[in-house]
């Protein structure tokens, strides 16, 4: 009886290790959230400002100024601009302005490539079935107004923003702060203040 009992009791403490080495092994995905995001926005601005391949743009937030400078000085750095890469060019003539009224569809993902927010569902967008949801400019975050002033109607741009041109340090419900994303923004439409957005068919 006495080695029946020994024997349970060591099966037992064998299994305690084993879960509290699960427990440890497992990886805080927030660990270093800061740095982690940091790193990514300076690496994503060093290949935005190379623009190899030519379908980057580099724009300073639209609220500092001198508006057109968009070289680093000791005023700005990295955390100060917003880096987009060209998808696809619509056939748009005209951009909004911070006053206008907006749809438009796109999809955020964190610098780890992790889901943020979506305005449609499916692995592609159906534009027959999905109504792209209406913005005013003004009630959007400082990186998607900037990038916005500079779309046409039609593009589809990816827009890395920094934390300090989003949802800053303190950040918002499931976004947490210092975060650094990434969009993917399909400007639909543009309507000059004034204008009625019309309801979506």
């Amino acid at each position: 009886m006495k080695n029946k009992l020994w024997f349970l009791l060591v099966a037992l403490g064998v299994q305690l290790a084993f879960i509290a080495c699960e427990e440890t092994d497992e990886v805080d995905e927030y660990a270093n959230w800061s740095a982690q995001n940091q790193s990514f926005i300076d690496s994503i601005a060093t290949v935005a400002r190379r623009n190899a391949d030519g379908t980057w743009k580099t724009y300073k937030a639209y609220d500092l100024s001198p508006d057109n400078d968009d070289v680093l000085t000791a005023t700005y750095d990295n955390n100060n601009y917003i880096y987009c890469q060209v998808v696809k060019a619509g056939t748009g003539t005209s951009s909004p302005e911070v006053t206008d009224s907006i749809r438009v569809h796109y999809r955020a993902w964190f610098f780890n490539g992790k889901l943020m927010d979506e305005s449609f569902r499916g692995d592609t967008l159906n534009t027959s079935i999905s109504v792209p949801p209406k913005f005013s400019m003004g009630s959007t975050i400082t990186g998607w107004t900037t990038a916005l002033l500079y779309m046409k109607e039609g593009d589809t741009w990816d827009v890395y923003i920094p934390y300090t041109l989003g949802y800053g340090t303190s950040g918002v419900t499931g976004v947490p702060g210092y975060s650094a994303l990434k969009y993917r923004i399909n400007l639909v439409g543009v309507y000059p203040v004034g204008t009625a957005v019309p309801a979506w068919e």
